[in-house]
């Protein structure tokens, strides 16, 4: 399915998103919990991966670029069971900042 939408091409840099760091959490610590992959671990579509690296993106300040996003797709597209705002969105600008240097690893 080819890529719709608003979002920027690409991917972040990142030391501009904390969506690096949740992916990887997720990727760690979410299975599959139904079909023929249950209780394999989570794999993310390259659509839901570029998602999360811009939904998280931040700038050289810390602020979030993005203050909402919004994804629409059909039944079973998978994300929306594992969808993880908080607490991640909840952190204050400078904790952001500190876990943006720290990881070094559309919105609107």
């Amino acid at each position: 399915m080819p890529l719709t939408g608003n979002m920027p091409p690409g991917v972040p840099h990142p030391t501009r998103s904390l969506g690096y760091g949740i992916i990887r959490w997720c990727q760690r610590y979410i299975l599959q919990p139904d079909g023929e992959n249950a209780g394999m671990p989570w794999k993310f579509s390259s659509e839901q991966l570029r998602f999360v690296l811009w939904l998280y993106a931040i700038d050289e300040n810390g602020r979030w670029l993005y203050r909402s996003a919004a994804l629409r797709r059909a039944k079973g597209w998978g994300l929306a069971r594992h969808l993880f705002l908080p607490p991640w969105r909840s952190l204050s600008s400078s904790g952001l900042a500190a876990s943006a240097t720290s990881t070094k690893t559309a919105f609107r």
